[in-house]
């Protein structure tokens, strides 16, 4: 493969995507979008499950010594974050405090709450304490909360019990006390104490999303050039198929390029502009651009091999663009897959928009190196090597 012959197909393509300036602005405007919308959308059921505190309105009409180690109790809890309001409404009018204060519980402490905790015991059929749901409130955030719940009552009881065995609580265990439990996070953090966000979830799963869209207007230029003769005539000029097929890989290989950094600039500054979490990015310079790079190699390999398979334009935008949308749905890019079930988690773990996802994810959120995502790159390369030797063997074939 001469250099010259190499060169002359690689400008060739390039004027080819100057001419074509809605098509490439598609590839950028795009994934953009979904960024934009998918990291707004979701930050509040992301910061949710990240350990962001639910918001929780107390009225407690008891005012003593135990109902006030309850709500301390809850307010070690982090995931929750209590605020006591003055007065006791009734159900219409918690409705509607829940709705103006824009918290998801209300948690109302029954007057009788010292008598009752103290006597151990009773026949009284009405709760200690009542809780009042939001209607928008997520059904297991409401189960974690009412578990929580009872799990302060329970321990106010062994304690009572406990002290009239003449076994008492040692002050540091008491409920509203600290615990001895510890708690870490195993990803990076700038300090702020808070888990990833939803720009850190959207921004790669788009992002990988994107490189591998490229399919389907490469597959179809690749096509209309075939149709027309301009590849036959190009060979006429000692242009070979392996300059002709480099030549078109190489400026598609720097749009991708081009996308990885705009996607990522766009989490980092576009998106807090709009009002959402910034991105950060944690891991190494270097790793960052291997994974690009594989990924790249990844979603070429495969636009190649469509685009000499497929005999039509059409064809070739159907198997490129519903490849990518499968590929996507079952990788981790159009659902998380921490929201997945186990089967379907070992599905996605076929999809090499899932390893290119996963890859990011270590870099962004765990501050990882090279080192760290040798698993991703080596599956992306190999998919994009066997890809591109597919490709070639086939496109010999039909020539």
């Amino acid at each position: 493969m001469k250099r010259s012959a190499l060169t002359a197909s690689f400008i060739k393509e390039l004027r080819l995507l100057s001419r074509d300036i809605h098509g490439l602005a598609l590839l950028f405007l795009l994934p953009l979008t979904f960024i934009l919308i998918m990291s707004l959308a979701l930050q509040d059921m992301f910061e949710t499950r990240g350990g962001a505190g639910v918001a929780v309105l107390v009225v407690n009409r008891d005012g003593q010594t135990q109902s006030q180690a309850f709500i301390d109790r809850l307010r070690t809890n982090d995931a929750f974050v209590l605020r006591t309001v003055a007065v006791a409404p009734g159900p219409a009018a918690a409705r509607e405090l829940l709705g103006r204060e824009d918290a998801a519980f209300l948690l109302d402490v029954g007057a009788d709450y010292e008598t009752r905790i103290a006597a151990l015991t009773s026949d009284d059929p009405a709760p200690l304490v009542t809780v009042t749901a939001a209607a928008d409130t997520n059904r297991q955030i409401e189960k974690i909360f009412v578990a929580a719940v009872n799990e302060a009552v329970g321990r106010q009881r062994s304690e009572r019990i406990l002290e009239r065995v003449g076994y008492p609580v040692p002050e540091g265990e008491r409920a509203g006390s600290g615990g001895r439990v510890a708690v870490n996070y195993a990803y990076a953090d700038d300090g702020a104490g808070k888990a990833p966000s939803s720009v850190q979830q959207s921004v790669p799963a788009w992002l990988v999303f994107a490189l591998f869209f490229v399919a389907v207007p490469f597959s179809n230029s690749f096509i209309r050039e075939r149709q027309v003769g301009a590849q036959r005539r190009l060979r006429s000029t000692n242009i070979g198929p392996l300059a002709q097929v480099f030549g078109k890989l190489i400026p598609y290989f720097g749009i991708n390029q081009l996308q990885v950094v705009l996607m990522l600039a766009a989490g980092v500054w576009l998106v807090p502009a709009l009002g959402g979490d910034a991105l950060r990015i944690n891991g190494s310079i270097p790793a960052l651009v291997a994974l690009s790079a594989a990924l790249s190699m990844a979603a070429l390999g495969m636009a190649l091999l469509i685009a000499v398979s497929a005999r039509t334009t059409e064809q070739a935008t159907l198997l490129a663009g519903l490849g990518s949308i499968v590929l996507a749905a079952i990788g981790g890019v159009m659902v998380p897959k921490f929201v997945m079930p186990e089967v379907m988690q070992r599905i996605a773990g076929l999809s090499p928009m899932s390893w290119g996802v996963d890859g990011f994810l270590t870099l962004l959120l765990d501050g990882g190196g090279v080192v760290d995502i040798l698993p991703e790159l080596f599956k992306l390369t190999a998919f994009g090597a066997v890809a591109l030797v597919l490709a070639l063997f086939r496109y010999r074939l039909r020539e």
